[in-house]
């Protein structure tokens, strides 16, 4: 394993490629309604020491983190590279988030400041009541409400010339929260070095060129946006096109209106998009590689070639690996029922419970080796157990344990058969059911209950729970619905409800949630 980026940072990186081609477009990026902004190279570097003064201002120093709660904005890319810069910290959520889920991430990472927009004030206004934390609205084409910083006018009145920065590459310049086997999330600390090889092994195995322009739909929240698009394309001296969020409808509209050569996407977005009214202009686009994760069925993948001819390439990859080490190959039959092969870069094996190596075909772990904080996350913050239970030190060196059982074939495809980790796949987020579960529980009269995702034509899974009654309580679907929904995101309250006498067990008493999952899938 070569470490590529031995001081690199993705500020380096960036004010590199400004320095050299100063008038290149580097972003393009279109807000709600329609409005269209867009920047070179050399410009946006300004805004990034513009954004480094702004953190400054707002007492964010080297070490410090920082909120981003918001949807696609470019934000995201100014302020993380301003803390690339200064050796801080950036903490993306999902806009999506209840205020008890947020609380718990910005108090966990100790934020000191929110950067969000006006749809998310009712949640960052609960967050940060009673507290010195700082809010900042983004504009994002809705209307701005009195008495809060603006991020655009408070940008443009900071200087940009840049500050002192202590930034380097092993510095963590991103908390990026993901869900686990545990209720509450565990914040993955990637540095520099992480996102600069994730990106190199990326874009050379998504065969990324510098003449290309990716269309990120992607929120810039989530790993996927980041590690598949956005910076790839900063250590190619590509460009992006940033749309405020994803719409089936106009999706290949915008590719040809910015064009666009590359995307990346998850499953269920691509079958949003088989699902549109067939056009005569379905295929006038230029993208030429399309990266997801997540199968399409065989009919679904003749479909997409015939209508849109945008190879596609398929991926396996985990907030912690911050890189993709399994993919689809560029050249050759790509096998998409395949998650893909190990691509150069990283060294993947399947093993037994035991770490041992299997025998083809036969199911196993995945696990990816890596050097902590330069080629695989540096751990989990605050929480040692979880970070030595997924990074464990073998004779050979450090291999991550995903939690995922695949099967290998005679030609090195990896095929995925299982999730780890009690996760529930959602339209390309990954849900925690024991954290779902414990919320149900917390409702008058639930004496049990299990929750798990089945199969769902377009989101991938859907959300399902089976509730254990009380005796004598009066329990209804709505009730633990609306319960759910001041507690959790939209996106992870069940759909279905199935209320049970009783949950089906193993000898030592653990739920067998595919008993569960089997039976739900047939009546929801």
């Amino acid at each position: 394993m070569i470490d590529v980026a031995p001081d690199r940072t993705l500020y380096r990186d960036f004010a590199g490629f400004a320095g050299k081609h100063p008038d290149r477009e580097w972003m393009v990026y279109e807000r709600g309604g329609g409005q269209v902004f867009r920047w070179s190279y050399a410009a946006f570097l300004d805004s990034v020491h513009q954004a480094a003064n702004l953190l400054r201002e707002l007492g964010i120093r080297r070490g410090d983190v920082f909120n981003l709660h918001l949807s696609n904005h470019p934000a995201y890319a100014q302020l993380i590279l301003a803390a690339s810069y200064l050796g801080a910290t950036a903490m993306p959520t999902n806009p999506a988030s209840s205020t008890d889920e947020l609380a718990y991430l910005v108090a966990h990472s100790e934020s000191k400041a929110i950067f969000t927009e006006a749809e998310c004030l009712d949640v960052t206004n609960a967050v940060a009541a009673d507290s010195e934390i700082l809010t900042v609205v983004c504009d994002t084409g809705e209307s701005l409400p009195d008495g809060y910083p603006v991020y655009e006018a408070a940008l443009s009145g900071q200087k940009a010339e840049p500050p002192n920065g202590h930034g380097g590459a092993d510095r963590v310049v991103q908390l990026l929260y993901t869900s686990g086997t545990t209720s509450r999330p565990k914040g993955v600390m990637l540095t520099n070095a992480c996102f600069v090889y994730g990106a190199e092994v990326f874009a050379a195995g998504s065969g990324l060129r510098r003449e290309d322009r990716h269309l990120v739909v992607l929120p810039l929240f989530h790993a996927g946006a980041q590690c598949h698009a956005l910076w790839p394309c900063l250590v190619t001296g590509a460009s992006v096109a940033v749309m405020a969020r994803f719409s089936a409808s106009r999706f290949f509209e915008q590719a040809i209106e910015y064009g666009c050569t590359m995307a990346a996407m998850f499953g269920a977005l691509l079958r949003m998009l088989l699902n549109q009214p067939e056009r005569n202009t379905d295929a006038a686009h230029g993208i030429r590689n399309v990266t997801f994760a997540q199968n399409l069925t065989d009919v679904q993948y003749a479909t997409w070639h015939r209508r849109f001819r945008a190879p596609l390439q398929q991926l396996w990859g985990m907030t912690e690996t911050c890189g993709l080490p399994v993919m689809s190959p560029l050249t050759g039959e790509r096998n998409l029922a395949a998650m893909g092969k190990p691509v150069p870069g990283y060294e993947v094996k399947v093993v037994d419970e035991r770490g041992q190596d299997v025998d083809m075909g036969t199911p196993g772990e995945v696990i990816v080796k890596g050097i902590p904080g330069r080629t695989i996350m540096l751990g989990y913050l605050k929480n040692p157990a979880a970070t030595a239970e997924t990074l464990r030190s073998h004779s050979d060196g450090t291999w991550l344990y995903s939690g995922d059982t695949v099967r290998a074939d005679g030609d090195g495809f990896l095929y995925f058969m299982d999730r780890g980790k009690d996760l529930i796949r959602r339209a390309g987020e990954n849900i925690s059911s024991i954290e779902v579960e414990n919320v149900i529980k917390e409702c008058e009269g639930v004496a049990d209950v299990c929750v798990v995702g089945v199969p769902d034509e377009v989101r991938d899974e859907r959300v399902v729970a089976a509730v254990v009654p009380v005796p004598g309580a009066n329990l209804n679907e709505e009730g633990i619905r609306t319960y759910c929904s001041r507690r959790l995101a939209a996106f992870k309250v069940p759909g279905t409800i199935e209320f049970v006498d009783a949950l089906p067990r193993t000898s030592v008493g653990k739920i067998q949630k595919q008993v569960v999952r089997d039976r739900l899938a047939t009546v929801s």
